[in-house]
């Protein structure tokens, strides 16, 4: 790892449209440059280099990492290529990958993940945006003040009308409606439910029950609803729906009220977080309103990346919380598709 006042040099791995953020935000970070791109299409790589003034661009993963001298790598890519990219990446001595969501498709590979990390002595972090908004740092804050008391459930949703009939052909060659590449809510809208359940909860998952919809057409989950019970009593409610009105929300219900946050994975501007209580001594409910302001939160990631890599931060998300994040994604596809309760063995 290069000394803490030297510049971080990264490269970006996939030069579609999320890399633009990732492009965007190293401009604004002191110390972090992203020298090189890479993508199987070489134009696309070219066109991202000359935009962002990237010094070179490459068609193979393995021609750049040999090629050049770097500290880090960010993934840009299908979920399916993941294990495979963060394989090479390791093996060709690479120490610091921000991975985009989701970590990866299954459990299993979710798993070899953090046995390479491990074997590598490597930092690995998932890119999870929502977790770095300042609305959600307030939401912890309130949390930990103690005032509201101890969580009893989570309610968390992410939907959006994209009904199949009215669909385009070119729609079908998007990576979101191909399920080979991790397309459908599971992988994709979902991963940011589960998360905030998993991280707020504060608890272990015991055992998950899922209900939904799989598209005849696409093959993949297009309406996903699950019960996530955790062994310390807290209950968590997900529901995401490729067959409903927009919505972002993030709910958690506590003993003495109500935290709810109405765009919680998406904010692109100031946002408020409600906290709705008794009053004491009448029965009836009393709000209080926080204003959030807005921050970019690939900004705010990336720094946090950038530091874990110079050892002086930890990681906001661990890997260990993004493996089990995909465990539990895992056991909702197997429920939604045995229509049977999971119950996680304390081997998992």
């Amino acid at each position: 790892m290069r000394e803490s006042s030297k510049t971080l040099k990264l490269a970006i791995i996939g030069c579609g449209e999320i890399s633009n953020e990732h492009f965007k935000a190293a401009k604004e970070i002191p110390g972090v440059k992203i020298t090189a791109c890479c993508d199987i299409q070489e134009l696309r790589a070219k066109a991202c280099a000359e935009r962002y003034q990237c010094e070179n661009y490459y068609s193979s993963i393995e021609k750049m990492l040999a090629c050049e001298d770097l500290d880090g790598v960010i993934l840009c890519t299908w979920p399916m290529q993941h294990l495979e990219q963060i394989h090479t990446c390791l093996e060709a001595g690479i120490k610091n990958i921000l991975c985009e969501k989701s970590l990866a498709l299954s459990f299993q590979e979710a798993a070899a993940v953090g046995e390479l990390a491990e074997k590598h002595g490597a930092l690995v972090m998932e890119g999870c945006k929502y977790r770095f908004y300042p609305a959600i740092h307030k939401l912890e804050e309130l949390l930990k003040s103690g005032h509201i008391g101890k969580i009893d459930s989570i309610h968390a949703a992410f939907s959006n009308y994209e009904p199949e009939e009215e669909l385009k052909s070119e729609d079908a060659l998007n990576w979101r409606y191909r399920r080979e590449c991790g397309g459908g809510v599971a992988y994709d809208w979902v991963s940011y439910l589960v998360n905030a359940c998993n991280y707020f909860s504060s608890g272990n998952p015991k055992r998950v029950f899922a209900a939904g919809t799989q598209s005849v057409k696409f093959k993949i989950i297009t309406r996903l609803f699950g019960i996530i019970e955790y062994d310390n009593g807290v209950t968590a409610y997900i529901e995401s729906s490729k067959e409903a009105n927009f919505t972002e929300e993030l709910q958690i219900n506590c003993a003495n009220g109500i935290l709810r946050l109405p765009v919680a994975w998406g904010i692109f501007g100031d946002v408020k977080i409600t906290q709705t209580h008794r009053k004491p001594e009448w029965d009836y409910i009393l709000t209080d309103s926080f204003e959030v302001g807005y921050q970019n939160a690939f900004v705010l990631q990336l720094k946090n990346f950038s530091e874990a890599a110079r050892g002086l931060a930890q990681p906001a998300i661990p890997l260990k919380q993004s493996i089990q994040n995909i465990q539990v994604i895992d056991a909702l596809v197997t429920s939604l598709k045995e229509n049977q309760a999971i119950t996680f063995s304390c081997s998992q």
